[in-house]
């Protein structure tokens, strides 16, 4: 099963453009989040060495200067907030691969990427009780979720007891 190019599922392998991971060899599936984008990180050190140094310096420094200097490091704060909001954190799904941790998908959409890690963690555990059958499974893997608005849906179907509406 597909669930964008480049992600498919098979009863054997999870392939991620053209690397396969085998799914008997994968173990220990995790997420993590990676670190910040470099530009938050640069503009928060710039912002926190400037506080530091008009800390020290401030009793050399004229008013328009102290000024100024405030200015700037209110630029570079919001800078900050804004590039962390902006340039949200990559997730990073891991697994140990033949014992050894491997990284295996990246996005900075967190519901694509919790919704990976989902139908990995049950494909991993269908294809070890043996009784996997994707050729029954939606085409669709993980449906958006504009597709779930509970306007779209109708009582009377899925596990839930809500199905989308035609």
């Amino acid at each position: 099963m597909t669930i964008r190019p480049g992600l498919h599922f098979s009863s054997t392998c999870f392939q991620v453009g053209g690397r396969h991971f085998t799914l008997s060899a994968l173990e220990n599936v995790h997420t993590r989040q990676a670190g910040h984008d470099p530009l938050t990180r640069r503009a928060g050190a710039m912002a926190a060495a400037g506080l530091v140094l008009l800390g020290a310096f401030a009793p050399l420094l004229r008013p328009a200067g102290i000024v100024a200097a405030i200015v700037v490091l209110s630029g570079l704060t919001v800078l900050t907030l804004v590039s962390s909001r902006r340039r949200p954190r990559r997730l990073e799904l891991w697994a140990d691969y033949h014992g050894h941790p491997t990284q295996l998908f990246v996005s900075d959409d967190w519901w694509l990427s919790r919704g990976v890690e989902r139908y990995l963690r049950r494909v991993l555990v269908e294809s070890r009780l043996g009784h996997l059958d994707i050729s029954h499974r939606p085409t669709r893997g993980v449906p958006h979720p504009s597709n779930m608005h509970p306007s779209r849906l109708v009582p009377g179907g899925g596990r839930s007891g809500w199905e989308r509406a035609a």
